[in-house]
């Protein structure tokens, strides 16, 4: 879909058009990444179509096993980028660090915890499972950030390997005692903004001016609109 059309399925591609791939094939995430692209660079470069991985054939998800923000972005990165030669890729990695916990979840923050079975927890699950490490710890100690790291890969003319663009994002707050709200995802429900409310409780423009991965994006925003100004279309798939 392009930048300026409305968010929802992938729509066909229109001809001629710059493409920039979302390596991620978590739907909340598609859709905060689809909305942040389309407000950061939607006046600059209006025909740059914004496709998920969503059905893609041959597409595994890769191991996340960096040791930090930036290497498993740039793992997620690669391995889309290896499918789409002459796309633009974006992926991201995120994670909340809690003062009182060393820094954890951090880079692990959505494989952490399990359940009873030893399988992954969900989003729901993971704020118990911290909520539960967190009990009985005082207001004053329960000072926590959301980081996240944006990596861009923007192809280059003939052989050469696309160029990398990094962007850091991070916000600070503290984690909750309870998990409350609608809005968005992963630890949103218990986390704080400095002024009180949760990131789930904000509208989605609040949350993508002062969230972490808006500012991941926005740091990456020049880069990329300035490769779809001009840039060839890629071929169809």
């Amino acid at each position: 879909m392009s930048v300026g059309r409305a968010a929802g399925a992938d729509d066909p591609l229109e001809a001629g058009a710059p493409r920039l791939r979302l390596a991620s094939s978590n739907p909340h995430k598609v859709e905060e990444l689809r909305r942040l692209v389309r407000s950061v660079i939607g006046q600059r470069a209006p025909r740059l179509e914004v496709e998920s991985l969503r059905g893609v054939a041959g597409y595994r998800a890769p191991a996340e096993d960096g040791a930090d923000y930036r290497a498993n972005a740039e793992i997620k990165m690669r391995a889309a980028a290896a499918l789409f030669p002459g796309e633009a890729v974006l992926a991201d990695d995120s994670g909340i660090e809690v003062d009182v916990l060393g820094g954890e979840p951090g880079v692990r923050s959505n494989r952490w915890a399990t359940g009873p079975t030893g399988a992954p927890l969900d989003g729901a699950g993971l704020n118990a499972a911290l909520l539960a490490r967190l009990q009985g710890v005082p207001e004053d100690r329960r000072t926590a950030r959301m980081v996240c790291v944006v990596g861009l890969a923007l192809p280059l003319p003939g052989p050469e390997t696309p160029r990398l663009v990094f962007g850091f994002g991070a916000v600070l707050g503290r984690i909750a005692h309870d998990a409350r709200g609608v809005g968005g995802f992963g630890y949103d429900a218990v986390f704080l903004l400095e002024d009180g409310r949760r990131l789930s409780e904000v509208a989605a423009a609040v949350k993508d001016q002062r969230g972490h991965r808006g500012q991941a994006v926005r740091a990456v925003a020049a880069a990329l609109a300035d490769w779809a100004i001009g840039a060839p279309a890629p071929p169809r798939t």
